[in-house]
């Protein structure tokens, strides 16, 4: 029990206790001694306000915040996939006759890019030619500056002095060379005299691997490439220091001069090289390149640019940030379109739920301010009262909410977008206008609350209703979302803003749902109660009586939308990246074969196929041969039959398959034209014969056998036709051979890679379907979309909330209900029943937003933007999977049914 209080007559300010003590009090709680403790008792349900205005201070800053650590993840992501090469900035000067000193150049990458880039590092570059019997080679010199710290020395020392160089390991068993041995190289030049150098092989070296000081080229390799008679040549790097590139430039060749002079002599020493090519580089750091820092790159490009305009030399500036910086603003575009039209549904979802939850509360406090109106304080003094009791937790959800949101920002940063949090100031002004909502929105409540008549505040239970009217916001609200449904259906709403339809329509069904709960539960009680069916009459009619079952059926329906909405464009989004992959790539895995020289016999492919994979179990020979002009016809020769197993299939597609019944057709009706299937989105033609490359120099007669909307791996006017009609008489070398694998057997691919280089292609460039897949998944619209699992997840804590804060509020009508009931003889095993249908009416409303969240989606789908740069081909389906949403809203459901179950039962105990 409480100590007695007694007021001490004459004191406005004290209260004197029974042992004689006198301390101060505030005047309203001396004069109402309950509404200290009706504030006590309420505590409770100040905690699930200040939880839930915390939750919308805290999804409203985290719009800002995702938007700027999707941008960071952007720019991150852009900058890595360049590669070193692509990081590097180059300010180069042309290889005249005249030598440029590194020196006259450094300046232009100045000090503008301290900050972003690593330091320069100057250049020296040219070529000559190698006099190592039994084969031809090309030699790059190159004299980059720091070089010896960046490769791992295997034999001798590193070169120091002039016309020291330290070659390779592949390079010294290509020219049998070894330290020590001098070799003689000599450069040919159509505008100066020859020059001939005899050099000096001082160490052995590996490039470090992975060391992004050589800028992305293996300096260790040998590469072959094809002079124009076919021979192969050997292309050669050494390294040697800058000093080897001294001296004056070689003298110009007169026109009346004849052969040039003999070269059994090496050329003067103080004669230097011709077209020697100098440049100074600095690399981008990833770490610190960052979106903050765009605006310093740009400006550090243009004052690069305007030193070079400027330079006496000419030279030209090789950068990737401009690119850069165009592609992340239109990243950041759309994610700032995408981005806050997902994560505003959640924002205005938790609005109704303070809504909803200051409604409840203040509802059960309309005895307590009747009473306080009918003392001495009158309206003002209920007005204060109820102030006092729920503007401190309001308040208090500002600094909780941003810690929140920050929290929710590191977790994100930690296993979704990886990068450090930062702070925001745009942040913290959306928290203070979240946090501004609440606070109108509990003044307006407080003064509707203390302007009603004490009459009507003096009802528990509203006054019965046998008609259903609109207000005015529902009758706006259920008008706009008429107007988007049929905006959307017909096409003429599109974009990113039908993301919010689903909302919105969830909002108006949620609306018709709780209005007609009274009417319709009426008619349906008085049929229940004829039939003897206690538990569900029970159940309905707890759920009708009570004032605040219209918000919570609105606030679960929304809840339930958007939780299908979101699992259901994260899902659909990822299968419509998954197609566009298939699309674009046409393979788990592609060899491109590279025939510099244009020398080798398509034969050679099929024969490298045929000895690493004779069954064509997981590899097949592609060739694509293109027109002359850039909008012609392009052929992609293959086996239809291994291609079928090996190809990847879009939406069920499959030219192949089509392809090898049409050849069969075609062979038993000896067509005049090789059979061809065409994509119908861009096609060379629909129907009868065209003329198109092939094999051959000349071009060839084809037949359309079939159409398909789109052929996986191939571009605008792809057919696909069949290789070995055309293989035997094959002369043509100017095409791409491709390899096309299954992506099963690694080890396949790599011996199929060095059987190519035998055969006599130049390189091999290996493209893989998971780089593709990797690449649209961190595309801002990706991003964006994923957003919608943060959406899902908030919705069920929104529904959580709402649950528990109703629950709480109506914990005291809920006691008394249960107990009169008992009182009147209802057995306990009634009510249990009739509670545990309730609980099941109560969380239905989350099965009916979860339906109109996936027709939502539905209907939204051909309107999202499910690409940052959509495809030329169809390829995103428009029907959601069922499965994801029925799952997704099963597990809300479970959830929230739970809670629902917990909650009740601790009211009812308490």
């Amino acid at each position: 029990m409480g100590t007695p209080v007694a007021v001490t007559a004459g004191s406005d300010d004290q209260v004197e206790t029974r042992s004689g003590r006198r301390r101060s009090a505030r005047r309203t709680t001396r004069r109402f001694p309950f509404a200290r403790r009706a504030a006590r008792a309420h505590r409770r349900q100040q905690g699930v306000l200040l939880g839930v205005v915390a939750g919308l201070v805290a999804f409203a800053a985290l719009l800002p915040l995702m938007t700027g650590s999707i941008a960071r993840t952007m720019v991150d992501n852009r900058v890595r996939d360049l590669g070193a090469l692509g990081r590097t900035v180059e300010a180069r000067a042309g290889s005249g006759t005249a030598t440029t000193p590194v020196s006259e150049i450094a300046p232009v990458l100045g000090p503008e890019w301290d900050g972003i880039a690593g330091p320069p590092v100057g250049q020296y570059r040219v070529q000559a030619a190698g006099t190592i019997p039994g084969s031809m080679q090309t030699l790059t010199l190159l004299g980059r500056e720091g070089f010896c710290d960046h490769l791992r020395v295997t034999a001798g020392r590193c070169a120091t002095s002039r016309f020291e160089v330290m070659i390779s390991g592949a390079s010294a068993r290509a020219s049998r060379l070894t330290v020590g041995d001098s070799t003689v190289v000599i450069q040919m030049s159509g505008a100066t005299e020859p020059v001939r150098r005899t050099l000096r092989v001082v160490g052995v070296f590996e490039p470090s691997a992975g060391d992004d000081f050589w800028r992305g080229i293996d300096v260790g390799a040998v590469r072959i490439a094809r002079d124009v008679a076919g021979e192969p040549v050997q292309l050669h790097t050494w390294l040697t220091p800058a000093a080897t590139f001294s001296g004056a430039v070689p003298q110009v060749r007169g026109r009346s001069e004849g052969l040039p002079p003999p070269l059994d002599r090496d050329s003067p020493a103080s004669v230097g090289w011709s077209e020697i090519e100098t440049s100074v580089a600095r690399q981008l750091t990833p770490a610190a390149f960052t979106y903050d820092k765009l605006d310093q790159a740009r400006a550090a490009v243009a004052r690069s640019q305007a030193l070079a305009a400027q330079s006496s030399t000419p030279v030209d500036i090789t950068e990737q940030v401009t690119t850069i910086d165009q592609a992340v603003r239109g990243d950041v575009e759309q994610v700032q379109v995408i981005a806050p039209l997902l994560l505003a549904q959640l924002v205005l979802l938790q609005v109704v739920l303070v809504w909803v939850v200051l409604r409840a509360l203040l509802t059960q406090r309309r005895t307590e301010v009747a009473l306080v109106r009918l003392r001495s304080p009158g309206a003002r003094g209920a007005r204060r009262l109820v102030l006092g009791e729920l503007l401190p937790p309001v308040l208090i959800g500002l600094p909780v909410g941003l810690l929140l949101a920050y929290a929710l920002q590191t977790v994100s940063r930690l296993t979704w977008l990886p990068g450090p949090a930062v702070w925001s100031w745009t942040a913290l002004l959306v928290a203070v206008a979240a946090t501004a909502v609440c606070v109108l929105l509990l003044l307006l409540l407080v003064r509707g609350l203390v302007r009603t008549p004490i009459s009507a505040l003096l009802r528990t239970v509203p006054p019965r209703q046998r008609r259903w009217s609109l207000s005015a916001v529902e009758t706006v609200l259920l008008t706009l979302a008429a107007g988007m449904l049929v905006a959307v259906a017909t096409g003429n709403l599109t974009g990113a803003p039908v993301l919010v339809t689903p909302l919105v329509i969830a909002l108006a069904v949620g609306l018709l749902v709780g209005g007609l709960l009274v009417p319709l539960g009426n008619r349906v009680a008085g049929r229940l109660l004829d039939r003897g069916r206690l538990p569900s009459l029970l159940a309905l009619t707890g759920l009708a009586r009570r004032p605040s079952t219209r918000q919570l059926i609105l606030a679960l329906t929304a809840a339930g939308a958007l939780l299908a909405f979101g699992a259901s464009t994260l899902v659909l989004g990822q299968a419509n990246r998954a197609a566009a992959t298939s699309a674009q790539t046409g393979a788990p895995v592609r060899l491109l074969a590279i025939d510099a020289s244009a020398t080798v016999d398509p034969q050679n492919l099929v024969r490298v196929v045929d000895q690493v994979d004779r069954q064509r179990q997981h590899l097949a020979p592609v060739f694509r041969v293109r027109s002359g002009s850039s909008d012609g016809p392009v052929a992609l020769l293959g086996e239809p039959g291994p291609m079928t197993r090996i190809a990847s299939k879009v939406n069920g597609i499959d030219p192949w398959a089509r392809l090898g019944d049409a050849s069969s057709g075609n062979a038993s009706a000896g067509g005049a034209g090789l059979p061809a299937v065409v994509a119908s989105w861009s096609a060379p033609a629909t129907e009868g014969g065209f003329t198109a490359p092939s094999l051959r120099q000349a071009d060839t007669e084809y037949v359309v056998a079939a159409q398909v909307p789109l052929v996986p791996g191939g571009e605008a006017n792809t057919f696909v036709t069949p290789l070995a009609p055309q293989l035997r008489t094959a002369d043509r070398r100017d095409l791409t051979a491709e390899i096309w694998s299954d992506g099963t057997d690694p080890a396949l691919e790599q011996r199929a890679t060095a059987a190519l280089r035998r055969a006599g292609y130049s390189g091999v460039t290996v493209e893989r379907a998971s780089t593709t897949q990797r690449r649209l998944d961190e595309s801002a619209s990706a991003y964006g979309l994923q957003l919608g699992l943060v959406v899902a997840a908030g919705s069920v804590a929104v529904a959580v909330l709402v649950l528990v804060a109703v629950l709480s509020s109506q914990a005291a009508g809920r006691r008394r209900d249960r107990a009169a009931l008992e009182r009147a003889g209802v057995s306990r095993a009634v009510l249990g029943r009739a509670g545990r249908l309730e609980t099941a009416l109560t969380v239905a409303p989350l099965l009916l937003g979860g339906a109109v969240g996936w027709l939502g989606a539905r209907l939204a789908a051909p309107s999202i933007p499910w690409f940052t740069q959509p495809p030329p081909f169809p390829v995103a389906q428009e029907t959601p999977p069922v499965l994801p949403a029925v799952l997704a809203v099963g597990a809300g459901l479970v959830v929230v049914a739970v809670v629902a179950l917990v909650a009740g039962r601790g009211k009812e105990s308490a």
